[in-house]
Parts: C-alpha cells; sequence; structure tokens
C-alpha cells in the first residue's frame, strides 16, 4: 500500500505542475510575438486542460479526491514557449517510466495521445517562428 501512496503523492505533485503549465501558458499567450504564436499556444493550452482532467478523473478511480488545499501550482522555470514545450515533454517521459502497473494504463494511454499533440506544437511553433523573420 506504501506504493500507491507514493504514487498518489506523485499525481498529485503532477498535478500541481499542470497547472503551473497552465499559468506559464496563459502568460505566453498574452505576450505571445505573433497571432498564429497566440492561437498555437490557446489551443495547446486547451490540450492541456482536456489532458488533464483526463489523467486526474483515471487517477481519482484508482486514489480518493484530491480535497480542497492539496494543490498548490509548481510554475515551471521555462519562460519560452519550445522549452516549456520540451519540459512537457520531459514530464510525459517521466510519466511513462513512473507509472507501470496495469492501473495506470489509462493515464498511459492519454500520455501517449498527448505525446503527440506536444510534438505537433512544437512543429507548429517553429513553423510560426519562421514567418516572424
Amino acid at each position: 500500500m506504501a506504493g500507491l501512496y507514493m504514487k498518489n503523492n506523485y499525481l498529485v505533485t503532477l498535478e500541481n505542475k499542470i497547472h503551473g503549465y497552465h499559468t506559464r501558458l496563459k502568460e505566453l499567450h498574452c505576450s505571445a510575438p505573433s497571432y498564429s504564436i497566440h492561437k498555437i499556444i490557446d489551443e495547446f493550452d486547451e490540450s492541456l486542460l482536456d489532458f488533464d482532467d483526463n489523467i486526474m478523473e483515471d487517477a481519482q478511480s484508482i486514489f480518493n479526491v484530491i480535497e480542497p488545499g492539496e494543490l498548490n501550482p509548481i510554475l515551471p522555470k521555462s519562460m519560452e514557449i519550445e522549452d516549456l514545450l520540451g519540459e512537457i515533454r520531459a514530464e510525459l517521459a517521466d510519466m511513462k517510466e513512473k507509472l507501470t502497473e496495469k492501473m495506470y494504463t489509462g493515464i498511459i494511454n492519454e500520455v501517449d495521445d498527448f505525446w503527440h499533440t506536444v510534438n505537433q506544437t512544437i512543429y507548429l511553433v517553429r513553423i510560426a517562428k519562421k514567418s516572424i523573420h
């Protein structure tokens, strides 16, 4: 049972990181250097929130409900969109490494799908940045 407790703590920390990513995305959205990057960030943030909702609902079926006061967003270090996307992709890799038991299959399926969204967004941001220069 100690392993489940540690995984629950990991998932609460993950939830705090995702909310930190959301906050940073809002900052980047508001300071985007072009309309196209502004739109890409906005669409990615919506995908992030959908991903978050899906994995947390799955996690709550395994554990208990997150209680009010447990969440405290952890802001990422990245201040540029491509760096932030790389940081998120590293977080996804960490999830795949840590959540290996069969009971986490639904979460890992969401991770695999969202990984594609992150990669696609990196590509779109790079294209949009080329049009700025």
